[in-house]
């Protein structure tokens, strides 16, 4: 019974970190005033914008502190 209380809870933590990266590219998009599918081929290596890609890092940066201060939290 305990693993499948551990599996819920690793299924239920890997579903909020993937809701925690839907949207990135939009709002990375909104923030530099681009297409969010501009942004999307920079981060699959298609185009090249250094810009678009420290946005990127600084926004993916961000939702790890969240998870991290997440995580101390629980």
């Amino acid at each position: 019974m305990k693993k499948l209380s551990n599996h819920r809870l690793d299924s239920e933590r890997l579903l909020y970190l993937h809701k925690r990266h839907l949207g990135v590219y939009q709002r990375v998009a909104r923030d530099l005033g681009v297409d969010p599918s501009y942004v999307s081929r920079v981060a699959n290596g298609a185009r090249n914008s250094e810009k678009i890609k420290r946005a990127l890092i600084a926004e993916l940066t961000r939702i790890q502190a969240a998870q991290r201060s997440t995580r101390a939290r629980a």
